[in-house]
């Protein structure tokens, strides 16, 4: 076997096709989740992967029987309290509970109405507390299992929380419109040039030697050589049209892969780049990710091509 732990992966990956099928039906709601405690469909997605990594990990370590919704919303509320707190944001403030009025539990709004303004006012536990509660009804009891706290902990974050949902009056800014740097710019420009004329060798020329590529939930690829004789080699059997377009999605440059269906424009893929001297040093690939490619052609105003979840 000696250094080569990819041998490795072969009998793991019929383990890993039973998780993926016990997970799945939890997927739509999870990312949901994440995507309400983070702020950003691109967070949101990231972690659902660190999610399911954590999750599938952790198997051999199991030795009592666990609820499987349960257990993913444990880790990624834990995983996302934990990178705030490395990020050194102000978690919350635990108050008594006889401090805040037990009355507010009609708040009166709509959840996804209302997303700005929990990302906005809520610090990272109490949107934890607030959103596992109100918006998927988990209960006091198995919010506090959850986060590794009390009972009357969480009670008292949730009253804090809708307390200040319903007393706020802060209006939400427009954000600072994002600007792509020229030269990043002039770049992707030639990614897509090529792209659409179907240039496999003019992109696999625009990427560093040891580029790296993440296909999301999927597989992970190192080398340009490898993305040369494997995605950019399937990419380019793939006999749907599409073409590539940039665009700012929720505040990063993002190459939109579009189709059409029925003679609309239709999301059928999303890329990120990170660049580093001119050239492609990291990418992301979001083609079998179902949930962001439905926001994305939500806040796009297009149509998406359908796609499910693999395992």
């Amino acid at each position: 076997m000696g250094n080569d732990l990819s041998v490795l992966g072969n009998p793991l990956r019929d383990v890993k096709k039973e998780f993926d099928q016990l997970v799945i039906p939890y997927r739509p709601a999870l990312w949901s989740y994440c995507r309400s405690i983070t702020g950003s469909p691109w967070d949101a997605e990231d972690l659902v992967q660190e999610t399911l990594l954590k999750a599938f990990s952790s198997l051999s370590q199991l030795w009592q029987p666990l609820n499987t919704k349960a257990y993913l919303f444990r880790i990624a509320s834990n995983t996302w309290i934990d990178y705030c707190r490395k990020q050194k944001m102000k978690l919350d403030t635990i108050e008594d509970l006889d401090t805040l009025s037990s009355d507010d539990s009609d708040i009166g709004l709509e959840i996804n109405d209302a997303m700005e303004m929990i990302v906005s006012l809520l610090p990272p536990r109490q949107r934890v507390v607030f959103l596992l509660i109100e918006a998927f009804q988990f209960k006091a009891k198995e919010v506090a299992e959850m986060i590794g706290t009390t009972e009357g902990a969480v009670k008292a974050a949730l009253n804090r929380a809708r307390w200040k949902m319903k007393n706020s009056s802060e209006k939400q800014s427009s954000s600072t419109k994002k600007v792509i740097p020229v030269e990043d710019r002039k770049l992707i420009e030639t990614y897509i040039h090529f792209f659409n004329n179907r240039d496999t060798d003019g992109m696999a020329g625009l990427l560093v030697e040891n580029v790296s590529n993440d296909i999301v939930h999927i597989a992970q690829e190192y080398g340009k050589d490898t993305l040369r004789k494997n995605s950019l080699a399937d990419w380019a059997k793939d006999p749907v049209e599409m073409t590539a377009e940039l665009y700012m999605l929720w505040d990063k440059p993002t190459i939109v892969q579009v189709t059409y269906m029925d003679g609309k424009k239709a999301v059928y893929d999303l890329n990120l780049f990170d660049i580093e001297d001119g050239k492609i040093a990291r990418k992301k690939d979001y083609y079998f990710c179902p949930d962001i490619l439905q926001a994305a052609a939500q806040e796009l105003n297009l149509k998406v091509y359908p796609r499910e979840y693999q395992f």
